[in-house]
């Protein structure tokens, strides 16, 4: 049962660059991105691996529920009475089949491919882009992973 549950079953990682991103960019373009796959305590079927691209947006709310955008905020001379809160935006899914076994303690690294649409904002502090991996694992919920896009 532990094992369905996840507890002791395989595991996905993006592995992230020397500037700490996941993948870099330009909007239109494919992102290239390295997933690795470790093996639980018994052996996992994977059978593919579904990749969505995030995008989110800050944007600020005042007490009485009046959301303003971030250039809106930045003009206001007191900010202080408003609170963040981001947007949640699915730009694009694929899935990559694997179909392989992984082992116990086996270790396998895959290179994803994932475009990017051409509307896609541009990563900023009020815009973050992520990658999102969730495994199709036969026999175990299926573990996921979140990495940052770099779009440029």
């Amino acid at each position: 049962m532990r094992e369905t549950l996840g507890n002791e079953g395989a595991r996905v990682e993006f592995m992230d660059d020397d500037e700490g991103w996941t993948a870099q960019v330009a909007p239109g373009g494919t992102a290239e991105a390295r997933l690795q796959i470790r093996g639980g305590t018994k052996t996992a079927r994977v059978e593919g691996i579904v990749l969505r691209v995030i995008v989110r947006h800050r944007h600020w709310a005042d007490a009485q529920g009046l959301a303003l955008t971030e250039e809106q905020a930045r003009e206001l001379e007191e900010r202080n009475h408003l609170m963040p809160a981001w947007s949640r935006d699915l730009l694009g899914q694929t899935r990559v089949e694997v179909e392989q076994d992984i082992g116990p303690g086996d270790e396998r690294e895959l290179t994803v491919q994932v475009p990017v649409p051409e509307h896609c904002d541009t990563t900023t502090s009020a815009c973050t882009i992520t990658l999102h991996a969730q495994a199709d694992i036969r026999g175990q919920i299926d573990p996921t992973a979140t990495g940052k896009l770099f779009v440029h």
